[in-house]
């Protein structure tokens, strides 16, 4: 610690914090316009100039590193003349319309003047005037230059942060404006991050506009139900109604930060279709009854299926709270008796193996890092695997580049599709889709060689019994730079995406994930690991699941369709998946979908805007989830409408069971609920209701032990290690797209085998989120991404509609089932990309636009499709 005088009074800090800093932990309120705590310091703005003893001009505090024995004066003579010159020449040409102005009660500089004058303009000239009418920017930001301080703010965010360089400056002096190429900011994230930022009113939500006050707006601190980053947002309503979303200011995960979908795509809870009513299906119609007539008719369907030993399989969505998550699970475990429970989470998807469940949960309970991802980036390598991090985990994105611009690190990638991340990495690698576990295979043999190059030690000299396959032996020169650069990191940040176990050979391929994990320990013991899930409480929905034996082969069977056997009864939880048809379907949810509209008993429950409860986030965050729209009435857990009759998920679980005559689930309350979970879940002991507002409301790891793997038949052992074989997929991926290409008559000499990609988008998903008018009006329908060199062989052009012929099956398939069968048929335009590799096409964009059975099936990607130009 060092001692530093200000005003007067001698304070101890922590070395290296700048003046700006150190007051403002002292709560001295200190003007500045150019500085932000995600952007590096430029000291442009000079309001925040002070006196420091001993040196005789004025030091932006901003800039300026605490010394011992610094004697600082932040409100002088000399200071304080020199914040009103400053501030009189930005009122010189900042037009005084704040009563028409957005910014209106929440302006930096309305808030500066008030406390640190001048009151008044010493200035008669006109004023500068850039254009008399506000132009849209893009479909979310409109622009008012003329309000523009120069602070640049705008332009530094979307640069050193968000990545996209959308915005810069023209002109010179007081004819300086920010502005995009053409005047418009059409190639931007539409992320928002730069009205975030900006202190005036010169850039402006477009949905936002002339439509509330601050001070008429009710605010509600809750978390973004979109992906695992967990960002903390600012849900404002006007009279029971959203009018905008914003960054908590003080956010302790995302820094003010969000993404597109987080600023602006919320508002799917007011225009995606809601299930007010329970219904129920007569004569093969959806009739709405009450909820009394609902559950006599479930008593009335179950209670014969039950008595007569019928199976039960339970799906619920991973983006419930984990008090649902936890209330679900011991639902269909008491009430049905069945361990048929499949959530839809990123990575339950393909793999039911109990050594897939075994090694999951070994990693998720011993391996990973509960800590802020902050924390992460501070490590001298970081390796991304398995994820287009900006399209899945933008914010996640986001903090890593500006820690990166801060203080760079090594980065090291490794994915199906480029990113803007590769120019600031190291070393970049892109693999083909489905061969995650050969990349694993590669880089564990290669950093166990070099381990031993370095030891002195001779290679591994394998058997034939282990061999891997020669695409494996043939090892990338990126791989092997990614190798070198791991091994000679004295910290790791270990990224994982779940695109690395949304693929085939799941099993095996976390089995090579906890082997890689275990090498990089041997590395260095400054090794830390989280995985980047799409889903907001995916990694609390994988904590829940492993206190239940979990789902089998069986449901996986069910869910995928491949068998004419399916469960008797299936319960949906606000999941949309294409289901065989049961004897008995009963759907409970908050939005219509095609999964609902194939039930025979609808129940409606909670949205987000109505939910309290908790999510746990990538970093293990355990945080509150709070309703801003109030509960229907006859709520226990008391919409905004009083035609809604929604209940809270977990008080619906228990008047089933009650109607059932099966005993009683325990409190609906979701806090008691928590308490259960803290009481049950080794992880979450310790940690109190009150206080997950806090910083420091983390699960944890259980103690680590040796990890035992359950070894089949797909496994050898090697130095007393189970090691995994080589994936089929490899072996089988040339026969199998000979096999299933499309008939004679079909073809023509514009079609080739790809490899189909269902991918995430930086705007839509597969969830209610598509009904959000503003993100439609972003991107209006789903596209393909093709690489040059395969549109250069289609002869095809930009935006052009393609054919597209896909056979939704997984590549373990027989190959004698899919002989002279024709897959699905979508026409999409196409973008002309270097993105992905060569032969695979990735679909993103709207996915609502797409077939059901494409867009939301489990049946694993990338599935084969052939191509051709009309």
């Amino acid at each position: 610690m060092i001692k530093v005088t200000i005003n007067g009074v001698c304070h101890e800090f922590t070395p290296g914090i700048t003046i700006l800093e150190a007051t403002r932990q002292l709560g001295l309120n200190l003007p500045t316009f150019c500085n932000h705590q995600l952007l590096k310091p430029v000291a442009s703005c000079r309001v925040c100039l002070v006196e420091i003893e001993g040196v005789p001009r004025l030091q932006p505090s901003c800039a300026t590193l605490i010394t011992d024995g610094m004697v600082v004066n932040t409100d002088g003579d000399r200071a304080t003349q020199a914040r009103q010159s400053t501030i009189k020449l930005l009122l010189a040409n900042h037009p005084l319309d704040c009563p028409i102005c957005d910014k209106g009660g929440e302006c930096e500089l309305q808030d500066t003047v008030l406390d640190h004058g001048p009151r008044v303009s010493y200035f008669e000239e006109n004023k500068r005037v850039f254009t008399d009418k506000d132009p849209i920017l893009n479909k979310v930001i409109v622009a008012n230059s003329n309000r523009c301080i120069q602070c640049q703010r705008c332009v530094r965010v979307c640069d050193e942060v968000v990545g996209a360089s959308a915005i810069g400056v023209i002109g010179r002096g007081a004819d300086c404006i920010e502005t995009g190429f053409d005047n418009n900011l059409n190639s931007c994230d539409h992320c928002g991050n730069c009205i975030e930022v900006c202190p005036v009113g010169a850039l402006m939500r477009v949905e936002y506009r002339y439509k509330a006050r601050p001070w008429d707006l009710a605010t509600t601190e809750t978390i973004c139900p979109h992906c695992g980053t967990g960002c903390q947002i600012s849900a404002e309503t006007r009279n029971n109604q959203l009018v905008r979303v914003k960054a908590k200011p003080t956010s302790a995960v995302n820094k003010e930060l969000l993404c597109t979908k987080g600023r602006f795509g919320i508002d799917f809870v007011d225009k995606a279709p809601r299930i007010t009513q329970p219904m129920v299906r007569k004569n093969n119609e959806l009739l709405a009854v009450s909820w009394s007539e609902a559950l006599d008719a479930l008593k009335e369907n179950l209670q014969p299926l039950i008595q007569q030993g019928a199976s039960t399989t339970g799906v619920i969505s991973g983006r419930m709270t984990n008090e649902v998550l936890f209330r679900f699970h011991q639902f269909i475990s008491e009430v049905f008796a069945s361990e048929q429970i499949y959530c839809g989470n990123d990575i339950y998807r393909r793999d039911f193996e109990p050594g897939y469940q075994h090694a999951l949960n070994s990693l998720i309970n011993q391996s990973y890092t509960n800590k802020p991802v902050s924390e992460l980036f501070n490590s001298d390598c970081i390796f991304v695997l398995g994820c287009n991090i900006g399209e899945q985990n933008p914010v996640s994105e986001y903090l890593l580049r500006s820690n990166f611009t801060r203080q760079p690190f090594t980065l090291l990638l490794a994915s199906t599709r480029q990113s803007r991340l590769d120019l600031l990495a190291k070393t970049y690698l892109r693999y083909p889709p489905g061969h995650e576990l050969a990349l694993l295979q590669q880089l564990i043999l290669q950093l166990k060689n070099v381990q031993r190059v370095e030891n002195n030690q001779p290679t591994e000299n394998r058997n034939t019994e282990t061999q891997v396959s020669d695409e494996l032996q043939s090892m990338s020169p990126e791989l092997k730079d990614i190798s070198e650069k791991l091994a000679s990191a004295n910290s790791i940040s270990l990224l994982i995406g779940s695109d690395l176990l949304t693929g085939e050979s799941t099993t095996a391929t976390v089995h090579n994930l906890v082997q890689l994990i275990k090498v990089l320990q041997q590395i260095t013991p400054d090794m830390q690991f989280q995985f980047l899930f799409q889903h907001c409480n995916g990694l609390g929905a994988l904590d829940i699941a492993s206190n239940w034996p979990g789902p089998t082969q069986t449901l996986l069977q069910a869910l995928t369709q491949t068998t004419s056997q399916s469960a008797d009864i299936i319960y949906v939880v606000d999941q949309e998946l294409p289901l065989p048809k049961p004897q008995l379907m009963i759907y409970q949810g908050a939005f219509v979908n095609s999964t609902m509209e194939m039930a025979d008993i609808v129940l409606p429950g909670f949205s987000f805007a109505e939910t309290d409860g908790t999510f746990t986030n990538n970093e293990g965050r355990v945080q509150r989830v709070r309703p801003f729209y109030s509960a229907p009435e006859g709520s226990t857990n008391r919409i905004n409408n009083s035609g809604n009759s929604a209940k809270y998920d977990a008080e619906i679980f228990s008047l089933v069971a009650h109607c059932l005559e099966q005993g009683e689930l325990g409190s609906s309350e979701p806090q008691h609920i928590f308490d259960e979970i803290c009481h049950q879940l080794p992880a979450y002991q310790g940690l109190d209701w009150s206080l997950l507002g806090s910083n420091l409301a983390f699960r944890s790891s259980a103690p680590a032990h040796p990890i035992k793997h359950q070894v089949s038949h797909q496994f050898s052992h090697q130095d007393g290690e189970a090691f995994v074989q080589p994936s089929p997929l490899i072996e089988k991926e040339h026969e199998l797209v000979s096999d299933i290409t499309p008939e004679p008559e079909a073809q023509d000499d514009n079609s080739q085998p790809f490899l189909l990609l269902i991918a995430s988008s930086l705007y839509h998903s597969k969830d209610p989120i598509a009904a959000s008018s503003q993100l439609d009006d972003i991107e209006t329908e789903a596209w393909i991404e093709i690489h040059e060199h395969d549109a250069s062989k289609l002869r095809v052009n930009h935006n052009e509609p393609l054919l597209v012929r896909y056979n939704n099956r997984s590549f373990d398939t027989p190959n004698d089932s899919v002989q002279n069968q024709l897959g699905k048929s979508l026409i999409l335009p196409v973008h002309i990309t270097r993105r992905t590799t060569q032969s695979t096409l990735v679909i993103s964009g709207d996915l609502t636009k797409l077939p059901n059975n494409l867009a939301m099936s489990p049946t694993p990607t990338p599935c084969l499709a052939s191509v051709y130009r009309e």
